[in-house]
């Protein structure tokens, strides 16, 4: 099965880490629900490798196929064309575009987008498909270029931490786009490159707009959040 529309779902949660396994967020069911892959959904995690074991672990005995995005695939376009939803743990996202750059990923992905598959992912995979993104992967917060630009704005994750707020919103006083924000625990529902809802598996987790006027003033908009309902247990 497939997604209607070319989908993303940009977030800043995915899993209960605390926990020995790790529990899935609502996220991944809800991007199994865009998927339209409910009963036995087939999803590819791309994770640092000493990662694998945390999802394979959290989603055992589910019914989720996992499987692992891995550079040396054969046919790795045919692979991730036959998954449901791509997953893109947290982590450097500088590096992560680097690694798909030198592997051919970015247009790859892009035809998993187009064909239905639901790309979705925390932190780094919220950041990698936006065009600039507030990131700390050289070290300090900065806003930088090179995301792959499936979605045409600024993003920021985590919003709600240190001073992601201040840099998007220096960002944007240079930059003629719009900025979407998630504190931890929000997440952002994308069909095709417009923002259709905003979700969140936490009480008081918000999501933003932040748009620049004609005349240079930056307004920020607290979107309206469905809360989903976590799992018992998670």
């Amino acid at each position: 099965m497939a997604a209607r529309v070319p989908t993303i779902l940009a977030t800043s949660m995915g899993f209960n880490r605390a926990r020995v396994p790790w529990r899935p967020g609502p996220a991944f069911t809800y991007a199994f629900d865009l998927a339209d892959a409910a009963s036995r959904p087939r999803l590819c995690v791309v994770s640092n490798g000493d990662q694998r074991d945390g999802f394979d672990a959290a989603f055992a005995g589910s019914g989720v196929r996992v499987s692992h995005l891995t550079y040396d695939t054969p046919d790795v376009a045919v692979r991730l064309r036959e998954q449901d939803v791509i997953w893109v743990d947290r982590g450097s996202v500088v590096a992560l575009l680097a690694a798909w750059r030198a592997n051919g990923l970015p247009a790859v992905l892009r035809d998993c987008w187009r064909a239905g598959v639901v790309l979705a992912g925390e932190s780094a995979g919220s950041l990698c498909w936006h065009t600039t993104m507030i990131t700390d992967s050289h070290g300090t917060v900065r806003g930088i270029g090179g995301g792959l630009a499936l979605l045409p704005y600024a993003n920021a994750v985590h919003y709600d931490e240190g001073d992601r707020r201040a840099v998007l919103h220096r960002t944007l006083a240079t930059e003629a786009m719009t900025g979407y924000a998630t504190d931890t625990g929000a997440g952002l529902h994308y069909e095709n490159d417009t923002l259709v809802a905003a979700i969140a598996d936490r009480r008081n987790a918000g999501a933003y707009r932040v748009t620049r006027s004609a005349d240079g003033h930056l307004q920020e908009e607290r979107l309206d959040v469905r809360r989903l309902k976590r799992d018992k247990g998670a």
